[in-house]
């Protein structure tokens, strides 16, 4: 039986019933409650959207791009390349993949996981949460990433999240919506091995001579997938922006499996030259989304405060059976910070009182601040975690300095800064290196800006200056608004 929904975005997605069945499952339904951009509204007001809509997107997006490709490869390669039932079962297996591929966020997504990182250690280690989660051990790759020291001592995120949460969903016999759970995740990461049906079924083409495997799993994460078709869509209608649009129907229209040329038995994924404009745009659009949207100077400063409320919660922090995080939301992390009275940081976030941006250093000036601050030591600032500044030399005298927080942002053209490419391009019955034909990827245009947003407290600000004019800040990072230097 088919079910229809309606989208802003995508308009009319169908859904089969295993995929209603799926989608009705409270580990999923609980997306309901998690913001797809966290703390984007409090910029872009639209900007109030979810997970689950936009899961549900990217699983529709999974499903064109696989419905074009693999009708396209049938008619290459001859109709014994791909026989129907691998057809149906890599169709379900795609669609499920992709509408399951963030059902391991937590609330405010990303800006949580920015707090490990930034030195609360709230996420429990690979290695742990791999012992205690619900992850079934026959599940783990013998050979994988799982089996690797520097991987396992590294926070658990909320892809090895969604792993576990697969795991519960899946029924007595180990499958969600008809096929393998194991399937699923093996689809989603590296450290998943696969099971003998999917073995089986990953034999394609004349005399099941290639892999599918790699080709797949890039329609759902890599330079042209789903995930992303669906989110710079999505984010760009909510945000009401424009940098996000991009030409689907030729992206979608002209993606092909291939074997591939350095991958002896295996397929990859290619384009057609005609629509490399359409690709070239599509990298630039993500490219300017991150510069323009998701970096913005005001939603960075949440994230610090956001990083500052929760150091100040010292018992907060994600169990690794996940049997509380799977019930945790947006308003209920909210709640529990301002439910911290001695805290000042719930009220920034429900008020929208931002921190204020002192300046924002650049590409070209990254030496030149890096440079200005290592007289200094980095120390843990007002709260038991993150960055300020302290003088290194004691001998300088103990002159407070005041509290500044700063955030490195990395923006990406691809994933891969330089040399090989993960698509190729077809000319003339002809795999191109997509880098070497793109006039875009061949040229300086950078692959990747760093830019590093600095703030401190509103109340601070004219002491901050002060502070920064009287160490010589250098004036191509720092300029100083003329009404002040007159005061």
């Amino acid at each position: 039986m088919e079910h229809l929904v309606r989208d802003p975005v995508h308009h009319t997605i169908k859904l089969s019933s295993d995929e209603r069945r799926v989608i009705d499952h409270p580990l999923f339904q609980r997306l309901r409650r998690i913001k797809q951009t966290a703390f984007l509204n409090l910029v872009f007001q639209g900007a109030c959207h979810d997970r689950f809509s936009h899961s549900i997107g990217a699983m529709h997006m999974a499903g064109l791009c696989f419905d074009h490709v693999s009708e396209e490869f049938v008619s290459t390669f001859g109709p014994r390349s791909f026989q129907p039932s691998q057809k149906d079962y890599f169709r379900r297996l795609i669609r499920l993949a992709a509408l399951l591929h963030d059902v391991g966020h937590g609330p405010f997504s990303h800006s949580l996981e920015g707090v490990s990182r930034a030195g609360r250690p709230i996420h429990p280690p690979r290695r742990i949460f791999l012992e205690q989660s619900d992850i079934p051990a026959h599940w783990i790759e013998p050979k994988g990433l799982a089996t690797k020291d520097t991987w396992l001592d590294k926070p658990a995120h909320h892809e090895e999240f969604g792993i576990a949460i697969l795991a519960r969903m899946s029924n007595e016999d180990g499958r969600i919506g008809g096929l393998s759970a194991q399937d699923i995740a093996h689809v989603l990461t590296e450290w998943v091995a696969p099971t003998d049906e999917f073995i089986e079924m990953n034999k394609v083409g004349p005399s099941g001579k290639w892999s599918l495997k790699n080709a797949l799993k890039n329609l759902v994460s890599g330079e042209l997938d789903a995930d992303r078709m669906d989110y710079l869509l999505r984010d760009s209608h909510y945000t009401g922006v424009p940098y996000g649009q991009y030409d689907k129907e030729m992206l979608v229209g002209n993606i092909l499996w291939r074997p591939d040329p350095q991958k002896a038995n295996h397929l990859c994924v290619a384009i057609r030259r005609k629509s490399l404009n359409a690709f070239e745009d599509f990298l630039i659009s993500r490219y300017h989304m991150f510069l323009q949207v998701y970096s913005h100077k005001t939603v960075v400063g949440f994230d610090v405060i956001l990083e500052n409320a929760l150091a100040e919660l010292p018992e907060f922090s994600i169990n690794p059976n996940l049997d509380e995080y799977i019930s945790w939301s947006d308003d209920w992390l909210l709640r529990i910070i301002l439910e911290n009275r001695s805290s000042r940081w719930g009220r920034h976030i429900a008020d929208r009182l931002p921190l204020k941006h002192l300046f924002t250093v650049r590409q070209e000036d990254q030496k030149d601040f890096e440079k200005f601050i290592s007289p200094f030591e980095r120390s843990q600032g007002t709260t038991a975690w993150f960055p300020s500044l302290k003088n290194k030399d004691l001998k300088i005298g103990k002159k407070e300095i005041p509290k500044i927080w700063w955030r490195p942002q990395s923006v990406f053209l691809t994933k891969e800064l330089r040399g090989s490419f993960p698509i190729y391009l077809e000319d003339s019955g002809k795999l191109l290196k997509v880098e070497e034909q793109s006039i875009l990827l061949s040229s300086d245009y950078v692959r990747r800006f760093d830019m590093t947003h600095v703030f401190c407290l509103r109340e601070d600000r004219d002491k901050v200056v002060s502070w920064l004019l009287e160490n010589d800040v250098p004036e191509n990072i720092f300029k100083v608004p003329n009404p002040l230097i007159s005061s």
